[in-house]
């Protein structure tokens, strides 16, 4: 399972987690000022990536 965040320029600018996992419920926590950038408040895209199913969606991140 991999989960990418993107700016709307469509680059990568994170990966929060790239591991296999079990099934159930996990929960992942998002610090966006230990990601190496210092990510602007603003509009970004996250994919969620397994085998078998792919989601995109839009994410508000404010300061």
């Amino acid at each position: 399972m991999a989960i990418n965040i993107y700016n709307l320029l469509g680059e990568k600018v994170t990966t929060l987690l790239n591991s296999e996992l079990k099934a159930g419920f996990h929960e992942v926590n998002f610090n966006s000022a230990s990601t190496g950038y210092s990510l602007a408040s603003g509009v970004y895209i996250y994919t969620l990536e397994s085998k078998n199913y792919t989601k995109v969606k839009k994410m508000i991140l404010m300061k």
